[in-house]
């Protein structure tokens, strides 16, 4: 597909990313993971087959997105309002989508399928089988580690790199460690020029610790409510390798389809990408 960049402006935000030029069909929406951008999804793009609109967009504060108000915050089910926003941009008519989500986007896609199922027809998640979950006993300490970083009432301030090269290294080593080519391609539409260097595009608010955390009764809860077909493709050397680990959080979706890949947490971006473009074009 030749995507090319857009920005639309929700009822929410303005968010960005980028579309494949298709106006007619039900819409397919890639969300990214925490701290990448749309980017993430070019080496699928270049491969994928699909006749219909495809759009890969940015969450709010990351990559080319609006950042929200200081008044707000990046508390994980903000996210689903924001998705809701998006959703209604891009099909006004009230008709499904098919989401696709890696990562973080995985997870906000999948609180969303389950709290609006009526919007959404298929759910493919990369690398991603929900939220973190904590125990009762440690709901008070994420409470208080959270409230002593939101009384500070200011963000860490953003590292400025000498180079590109540099902000790419850096991204290289970070969550989901990527390859060379990926970094350049995350840091190629997530850094900005500023005095001295760059920085990153993402709000340094995106570091901010949860408040609350789901319970694992809370999150079947919510599994349970997907009504769509959802396909799981994993990283064999990424962050959910091993389903027998997960056969539990597995069991609390109704249809499911599940994938293993050559490749680390980004294997869409640097792993084996080929194998995920098939499985994507046979799901769609």
């Amino acid at each position: 597909m030749d995507m090319q960049p857009i920005s639309l402006k929700t009822e929410r935000l303005a968010l960005a990313g980028f579309h494949n030029g298709i106006v007619s069909g039900r819409p397919i929406i890639a969300l990214h993971g925490w701290l990448d951008n749309a980017a993430s999804y070019s080496p699928l793009a270049s491969q994928l087959n699909v006749d219909r609109p495809f759009y890969a967009m940015e969450l709010p504060g990351h990559g080319l997105s609006e950042h929200r108000p200081s008044s707000c915050s990046y508390q994980l089910l903000e996210n689903i309002v924001d998705v809701a926003a998006l959703v209604a941009a891009i099909a006004p008519d009230g008709g499904p989508v098919t989401l696709v989500g890696h990562s973080l986007g995985g997870i906000i896609c999948s609180l969303y399928a389950a709290a609006s199922p009526e919007r959404v027809d298929k759910l493919l998640l990369l690398d991603s089988l929900g939220p973190m979950t904590d125990e009762v006993e440690s709901v008070l300490p994420q409470l208080r580690k959270a409230m002593r970083k939101a009384e500070l009432f200011r963000s860490s301030k953003l590292v400025v790199y000498p180079s590109i090269e540099m902000a790419a290294k850096v991204r290289m080593s970070g969550v989901g460690k990527v390859s060379v080519d990926a970094a350049k391609l995350l840091v190629e539409r997530g850094l900005k020029a500023v005095e001295g260097g760059y920085q990153w595009t993402s709000d340094p608010r995106l570091m901010e610790p949860s408040f609350l955390r789901f319970s694992e009764e809370q999150v079947q809860a919510i599994f349970n409510g997907i009504e769509c077909p959802v396909c799981l493709v994993c990283g064999d050397k990424g962050y959910y390798a091993d389903y027998s680990a997960l056969r539990a959080r597995l069991s609390y979706i109704k249809t499911l389809e599940k994938h293993l890949v050559q490749g680390g947490h980004h294997f869409h971006m640097d792993g084996d990408v080929s194998a995920t473009v098939e499985i994507m074009n046979a799901f769609f």
